[in-house]
């Protein structure tokens, strides 16, 4: 998927250079001060146009890279929404779907065969990814958690594919799910629409006598997000869309542990919760900084992509590129036995979650790495934890002016242009993860 950030203003000379313009600053923070959300409603199609606005907004998803490489996601996502749109939304089971979808039997047990459930799991989580890269489709289809009955949001300022404006306020007579918007709301919008007309005429005319001022302002942000820029401005901006990378497992007999990575031959992977988090993360990063993105599995990655444009791996004993590509490095994953953090320099030293403990009351241990790969030559992060709450923490680290502060307090400022590896740990009690801590780094 790729998602195009938004371009920056034009100066006077029709360029869009690094060091904005008064009038440009002010005009991102008085978008910064009274930007609203777009107002969504639940809705119900009623009508034969409103079923083919939805079917038009259901290809866009199956079209998008969360959805085109699969099979089983997509004929789920479309059976329910062609099911609710017939009328036979009551009809929509989890055995109906699997006999229905993916040809189970009529007596199929549903208690040991949970590909419906695992695969509708996927489908919510992929439509999340894709809304959050385009929050302003005038149309949204979601997966309800309790049922896999199809939930129908539109925004409020809303034109169907027969390019008619439907009703903002009060209830449509035929539809009953439809959530009203009240006159108030209306009002306030309307409001809302003046006062941001007259503030930016406002702050356009008090923009020259302001410069002065703005430039502080500029230069305390800046200096705000130095921790930042050092850490992503050699990936972003570089060759191509970022590649975001994260690794998947599938359900295996064979495995102790009931799970395998993700095999490319199979379409059955799943992606856990932390791994998704931790990708909306970077996308949303990268987005803001107006730079284009592209999410798959690793398990579809190739060594050619890595080549063509930087790159984000999500993480690790789910993901072998992550594990390949650290393995030359200082701090890198154990592959041979358990599972823990290796110091080549220091082989007595590894990091690993104490076993004997809970899985939920235990400290857990994540590598965050950027490096320019030889073999690639492009750029590569690595955001890996050995479980679930390391990957997380490494996250959270990556996207935090406020984590990133502290170790650029740590090792100086000198780091921009070279390779970076920190080892972190993050305290987990009862299932709930603390901040997460540095237990070493590496710089070369």
């Amino acid at each position: 998927m790729r998602v195009k950030g938004r371009a920056g203003l034009p100066d006077r000379n029709g360029k869009r250079g690094t060091w904005p313009s008064s009038e440009r600053i002010l005009y991102h923070l008085v978008e910064e001060v009274i930007r609203t959300e777009p107002t969504r409603v639940r809705w119900t199609p009623s009508s034969d146009e409103d079923r083919k606005t939805v079917r038009e907004a259901m290809e866009k998803v199956l079209a998008s890279n969360q959805f085109c490489n699969s099979r089983r996601y997509p004929a789920l996502l479309r059976y329910v929404v062609d099911q609710a749109l017939s009328g036979n939304g009551d009809q929509i089971k989890e055995r109906t779907v699997g006999i229905e979808v993916f040809g189970r039997p009529a007596d199929y047990d549903t208690n040991t065969d949970t590909v419906v459930r695992y695969t509708a799991g996927e489908v919510r989580k992929r439509l999340a990814l894709f809304y959050q890269a385009a929050p302003d489709a005038p149309v949204q289809i979601f997966l309800s958690a309790r049922s896999y009955l199809p939930e129908f949001h539109r925004l409020a300022d809303f034109t169907g594919a027969d390019g008619l404006s439907r009703p903002q306020n009060g209830y449509e007579p035929d539809a009953p799910n439809h959530v009203p918007v009240s006159p108030d709301d209306a009002l306030m919008r309307d409001a809302l629409r003046h006062q941001r007309n007259r503030i930016f005429a406002l702050v356009l005319c008090m923009a020259f006598g302001a410069s002065s001022v703005l430039g502080v302002l500029w230069a305390w942000k800046e200096h705000r997000s130095q921790s930042m820029n050092r850490f992503w401005s050699p990936v972003i901006g570089t060759r191509g869309p970022v590649l975001i990378s994260a690794g998947s497992i599938l359900f295996s007999t064979d495995s102790k542990i009931g799970t395998q990575v993700g095999d490319s031959l199979q379409d059955n992977s799943y992606l856990s919760f932390e791994n998704g988090l931790a990708m909306g993360r970077v996308a949303a990063l990268v987005n803001a900084r107006n730079a284009n993105y592209r999410i798959q599995s690793a398990t579809e990655t190739t060594l050619a992509q890595i080549r063509e444009s930087p790159t984000v791996l999500v993480g690790a004993y789910n993901n072998l590129w992550s594990q390949r590509l650290l393995a030359p490095l200082r701090f890198h994953f154990n592959v041979r036995s358990d599972e823990a953090i290796l110091d080549s320099f220091h082989p007595e030293k590894r990091w690993a979650r104490d076993t004997s403990k809970p899985f939920t009351q235990t400290p857990d241990y994540a590598i965050v790495a950027r490096f320019r790969n030889p073999s690639t030559d492009s750029f590569v992060v690595v955001v890996a934890g050995l479980q679930r709450f390391g990957t997380d923490a490494a996250s959270r680290f990556i996207v935090s002016s406020r984590l990133l502060d502290t170790f650029n307090k740590q090792v100086g400022y000198n780091w921009t242009d070279k390779n970076v590896e920190v080892v972190l740990r993050v305290d987990v009690v009862d299932g709930k993860a603390g901040a997460p801590i540095i237990e070493a780094t590496h710089i070369w």
